[in-house]
């Protein structure tokens, strides 16, 4: 992503700069996930101390709108989040995840 579109440009300010809640309806293509990661990255920037993402003192969950879909977002936001350290898995009706690979998990996909 380049650029920001039409709505990423109108939420910017309420999604990575306030701790505001946001509801987001817009067709498929619109640009949800890429709002979904401001707000991400808003959050993960209060938890960096002396250069350090304290990846202990969070974890951010994301509803993805249908389970088929859960997996692509591992994909999506585990990429994007990898350079962060940020771990990124998917707990649904279909996995499971022990309590080890919860506490090492920073996001959760559901």
């Amino acid at each position: 992503m380049r650029t920001l579109n039409r709505i990423q440009s109108r939420l910017f300010a309420t999604a990575f700069n306030s701790n505001e809640n946001i509801l987001l309806c817009a067709p498929t293509g619109a640009g949800k996930t890429n709002v979904a990661m401001l707000c991400i990255l808003h959050e993960l920037s209060k938890h960096i101390h002396d250069g350090t993402l304290r990846k202990e003192d969070f974890k951010v969950i994301y509803v993805a709108p249908m389970k088929a879909l859960a997996a692509e977002m591992v994909q999506n936001f585990g990429k994007r989040l990898n350079a962060l350290g940020v771990v990124v898995r998917e707990l649904t009706g279909d996995t499971q995840l022990t309590k080890r690979e919860v506490l090492d998990t920073q996001m959760i996909v559901t």
